[in-house]
């Protein structure tokens, strides 16, 4: 593309492309970008006229539809950089034109569903990029259209999770049919919780309460993400046990943690918390080497999430006399993990009665180990 061809485009100017009406189609930058593509995509802000884009399109109507190299149509460009007033008007000329007989479907939703070479409509553009003005006009044009996801395993409402309330709504107040999937099993719920968007959970689960007990492929729930990332002093797992007190039974596919387990190793309190007091039986949930919750806070190497759980969360307090596959308490544990981190010593020296917590399978009292040496955990690593 000429140069001066391409700061017109940029600057919207008309007046040099009257000479080219013929050719209109044809001006094109190494990446296939035609003088809308060019308009529209360097616009620092939403242009406060159409004239260029309209006028364009009248004397050139093929470059509605015309792609660039990575399959993108204008509407791809006005969606991404939230042009509404320009999306309005490609709808619209879209609208003028005859349906396809065959397939019944109008070309104007046909504009709204192209995808360009990563499965991305103009809906997840608008979506990605926050644009909730553009949001609501896609979608109410389109609202039966369940837009399926890209390449990569993004549905819009998806994208929309992670970036904010107003664009998921717009979403689902306008959509009759959604997809609320994601990319490696996860959801649109996964997508807001890992984000620490609560709100955004809310809007999800009075649409579909069903999303709690969903989990991605390796069998982590929703609140085993709410568990991980403790956002905002556990408002999300609190968001999730509202709608959903069961999701803090589900066990992931492998290892078999649970969400409490997840909290525990990060040393999440107030998570634990939380979901003991939604849930305080669940403590009795163990992983695949009978690891309880309580082995899980000494595994979090965190003396301090240890002793809050003994001081103030008794239902995991209770579980201090429990074992492992191994015969090991959390005892036994610390007694092991005492010999690389002093600090841990002063729990075995605060706890009377030791011999309470038996022997293990190699008949190993917490002070045989903590005196001893005997490595029992070497590392403590469960994640």
């Amino acid at each position: 593309m000429d140069p001066v061809l391409f700061k017109a485009a940029e600057a919207g100017n008309i007046d040099p492309f009257e000479k080219y009406q013929t050719c209109l189609d044809q001006l094109l930058t190494p990446d296939e970008n035609t003088i809308l593509h060019v308009c529209l995509g360097n616009q620092s802000s939403e242009p406060e006229s159409t004239d260029f884009v309209e006028i364009i399109l009248e004397m050139c109507p093929p470059l509605l539809f015309q792609a660039n190299k990575k399959g993108e149509i204008p509407l791809h460009f006005a969606a991404r950089y939230g042009h509404s007033n320009v999306v309005r008007v490609l709808i619209d000329l879209a609208k003028a034109l005859p349906s396809d007989p065959e397939s019944g479907v109008t070309e104007a939703k046909k504009m709204l569903r192209m995808t360009n070479e990563e499965g991305d409509t103009a809906l997840h553009e608008a979506a990605r990029n926050r644009r909730s003005h553009v949001v609501e006009i896609l979608t109410k044009e389109d609202p039966e259209f369940s837009y399926p996801a890209n390449v990569h395993g993004e549905t819009p409402l998806y994208i929309a999770a992670s970036r904010g309330t107003l664009v998921i709504g717009e979403i689902l107040t306008n959509c009759i049919s959604v997809d609320y999937g994601g990319p490696n099993g996860r959801t649109a719920l996964h997508a807001a919780i890992r984000e620490g968007a609560g709100g955004t959970a809310r809007k999800l689960l009075e649409k579909e309460k069903t999303l709690t007990k969903t989990t991605d492929e390796n069998g982590w729930s929703p609140l085993h993400y709410a568990a991980y990332y403790d956002w905002y002093g556990a408002c999300t797992v609190e968001v999730l046990l509202e709608y959903d007190a069961s999701a803090a039974y589900i066990a992931e596919t492998e290892k078999k943690r649970t969400a409490l387990h997840i909290a525990a190793i990060r040393g999440h309190v107030k998570a634990m918390k939380e979901i003991v007091s939604g849930c305080p039986d669940c403590c009795e949930l163990v992983d695949n080497r009978g690891w309880n919750a309580l082995h899980y806070a000494v595994a979090s190497k965190e003396i301090e999430v240890f002793e809050e759980c003994l001081e103030n969360i008794p239902e995991l307090a209770r579980l201090g006399t429990k074992k492992d596959d191994k015969g090991n308490t959390p005892f036994h544990l610390i007694a092991a993990l005492a010999h690389e981190q002093k600090q841990w010593r002063r729990v075995i020296y605060k706890c009377t009665a030791r011999d309470i917590y038996g022997l293990n399978k190699r008949k190993l009292m917490v002070d045989d180990i903590y005196f001893g040496n005997f490595a029992e955990i070497r590392v403590i690593n469960p994640l």
